[in-house]
């Protein structure tokens, strides 16, 4: 167990190499990441690694900072910031950049490369119109082994099927043994550096677009305020930063402002930022809202199909799995149909997929009827369903169970038995106690 003041000193060093601030609940992954390395040096215990790491052992300080960073990515991570890219920032840079044809593009915590590779791909497929441009892409990461990585190329099996269209994958990949290497091609559009977010930025020269997505949330708010501030003084009046979905500037700097209607882009906020066109954008974003990846293919973006998990079994990937209500027949095709247990129209034909109380003894068409003490009719049950039943359940028809109220008769349908009366005796299972 990790004492309080060994805490308290590595968490200080880790801050002050990388930025990142670990909070006291964070104990069990200091000691799950550096447990590992004590091993690997011959060390008894976290005890002895903190007591080099206070003797100023410079390897073991490098080798601790990089294993605590995350290095999570996958191609074209989120899809929305890469539609942004292609609709919206590459077209107003070909406008605008047309007379010098140079674009430079910064992807800051590059990690293992999914993040640059993915802008470089997009970009071939602009080389028409790029013709005789020169095009800078700088991956930085303060992880040392992670860029070598990335200068490789070589992705499994897994990191391939994260994100990374088909099309694309046997357009650029070749497979290497029990891995997929990126077209040299590909990897010479991307040059990789190792650099620290806390150092001085000026090195590193002007970028038209800036991606620093998913690396703000690790630090405190002076070091988020003093990165954002940095990143501006590299940009043009017309450049592009990118963050992370859970990331924003709003109320850590006044340097950006959200693009209108978009998350996660933003333009410097100075007199110089253009206005640019959205429309291609919504466009896109439309169709893929109403068609899922077909929409988006038929619009000119790029298609990223949805998990298997969230495509309908007739091919069209709507997102969301159909839940029709009781009462209504099954659909031919998709993935699985599930009755909406929340369907209540009150009495009367009720208009199906809305959710209010209805009073017993009513009728209402695409539900399951509960019927009053006079005793109805259950109505048909969605043919297909699948679900367990609890024995003593009544079936429709077609397998929807029927709630009939107490004292009313059950009616039976074309399989299964009778339900008993919903009255029962309580005594068996106790009186609860009162509400508090």
């Amino acid at each position: 167990m990790m004492k309080p003041e060994d805490f308290e000193f590595i968490s200080r060093l880790i801050k002050s190499k990388s930025g990142l601030v670990l909070s006291q609940d964070k104990t069990y992954l200091l000691e799950s990441r550096l447990m590992p390395i004590a091993r690997k040096r011959g060390l008894k215990d976290l005890t002895e690694l903190i007591g080099l790491l206070r003797g100023g052992d410079r390897n073991l300080v490098e080798e601790v900072v990089d294993a605590m960073t995350t290095n999570e990515s996958f191609f074209f991570r989120d899809t929305k910031p890469f539609d942004q890219f292609r609709h919206v920032v590459l077209p107003h840079m070909i406008k605008a950049r047309a007379s010098k044809k140079h674009l430079r593009i910064w992807c800051a915590a590059a990690s293992s490369g999914q993040e640059p590779y993915s802008l470089a791909m997009i970009l071939d497929e602009f080389k028409s119109q790029l013709a005789g441009w020169r095009i800078d892409i700088v991956g930085t990461d303060i992880s040392r082994e992670i860029l070598t990585k990335a200068r490789a190329g070589l992705y499994s099996q897994f990191e391939v099927q994260r994100g990374l269209p088909i099309g694309l994958l046997v357009k650029y990949f070749q497979k290497k043994e029990d891995q997929w290497q990126i077209s040299a091609d590909i990897r010479s559009k991307v040059q990789y550096k190792e650099f620290n977010l806390l150092e001085d930025f000026r090195p590193l020269g002007q970028f038209d677009v800036v991606y620093c997505r998913n690396v703000l949330i690790y630090f405190d708010q002076p070091t988020k305020s003093d990165v954002l501030a940095r990143i501006s003084a590299l940009m043009p009046d017309d450049g592009f930063l990118f963050l992370g979905g859970a990331e924003t500037v709003l109320g850590i700097s006044d340097k950006f402002k959200p693009l209108a209607r978009q998350r996660g882009i933003y333009q410097l906020n100075r007199p110089g930022a253009p206005d640019v066109d959205l429309a291609a954008l919504e466009k896109a974003q439309a169709g893929a809202a109403s068609a899922g990846a077909a929409g988006a293919a038929a619009s000119g973006g790029l298609a990223f199909p949805k998990p298997k998990h969230m495509q309908t079994g007739a091919g069209a990937s709507t997102g969301t799995t159909a839940r029709p209500a009781a009462g209504t027949t099954g659909t031919t095709g998709t993935a699985t149909t599930r009755p909406a247990t929340t369907t209540r129209p009150a009495s009367g034909t009720g208009s199906t997929g809305s959710t209010f109380s209805r009073p017993s003894g009513s009728t209402a068409t695409g539900s399951t009827t509960r019927p009053g003490s006079t005793g109805t009719t259950g109505t048909t049950g969605t043919a297909g369903s699948t679900y367990r039943r609890p024995l003593g359940t009544g079936t429709g028809a077609g397998g929807t169970p029927q709630r009939p109220g107490a004292g009313s008769s059950n009616s039976t349908g074309s399989s299964g038995t009778t339900r008993p009366s919903s009255t029962f005796d309580r005594s068996r299972f106790g009186k609860p106690d009162d509400k508090k």
